[in-house]
């Protein structure tokens, strides 16, 4: 999803020249119009390539999609890339559609962030990945995930800041906000590998405990550094009464044996 957040077009400046330059500083100036032009030229070609690129990894529905975009002719002359990602986007985002199906595209959006969930061998990387790019859709759709009357009011007094400024009401609002993500992503984590950890932080909030973290950054390294009992990531489906029924009945059957002999 990363090749599809807002990117500004890159340009160029190009260096001016003293009038009181001498035969040195004209020289360099040469040089550097010169290495101005190529950067240009280059960066041209690669846009060009790029476009090719990315029409070629898109699927066939995307594409037909793409190709009856009333804005698709203008960009495909220009081999416009900037211009195709935002075609692109908007397909992804909304079906297509401008406000026929606003209501709808909202539902979807956010049943799918919620339900997000880290599948039993997927990474911790592409789980957040995911995680974060059905975040980035409800965002793309005006959708506040995670904001609230009192979210705010109630970050304010946990840090304890009674007379607050705007800017800290502000501040306030953005970090209950990031706050709710993170409990999120935690929550969504594989139960096969962290199910200890995140069972330890709700009876932490039982306890009138603040355990979780407040960031996706803070949330995933906590993840990424949990080890259980069991010394490793996680401990195969094994637990120590498992462990013990498997040494009895070895045991028994070594006894079976040399009985038989």
């Amino acid at each position: 999803m990363e090749i599809f957040e807002t990117r500004k077009l890159i340009t160029f400046t190009t260096p001016e020249l003293d009038e009181n330059a001498m035969g040195t500083q004209k020289e360099m100036w040469k040089i550097r119009v010169n290495n101005t032009i190529k950067r240009e030229e280059l960066l041209e070609a690669n846009l060009e390539a790029l476009y090719e690129v990315v029409m070629s990894i898109c699927e066939p529905v995307m594409k037909d999609q793409i190709c009856n975009h009333e804005e698709y002719e203008e960009i495909n002359n220009k081999q416009d890339t900037l211009g195709l990602l935002k075609i692109i986007k908007k397909t992804m985002y909304s079906n297509g559609e401008d406000d026929t199906h606003f209501g709808y595209n909202h539902v979807i959006a956010i049943t799918n962030y919620y339900r997000v969930q880290q599948e039993r061998y997927q990474s911790l990387q592409e789980y957040r990945d995911q995680f974060v790019a059905y975040r980035k859709v409800c965002e793309q759709l005006g959708i506040k995930v995670g904001a609230s009357d009192n979210g705010g009011d109630n970050m304010l007094n946990r840090m304890k800041i009674t007379n607050p400024t705007q800017q800290q009401k502000d501040d306030a609002e953005k970090k209950a906000i990031e706050e709710h993500h993170a409990i999120l992503f935690i929550i969504g984590a594989d139960k096969y590998k962290y199910g200890e950890l995140i069972e330890d932080m709700k009876n932490d909030v039982i306890r009138k405990k603040d355990p979780f973290p407040k960031t996706i950054a803070e949330a995933s390294h906590l993840l990424s550094k949990w080890t259980n009992n069991y010394g490793r990531k996680y401990n195969n489906g094994k637990s120590d009464l498992n462990d013990g029924m498997a040494f009895a009945t070895v045991t028994e059957e070594k006894k079976r044996k040399r009985r038989q002999k």
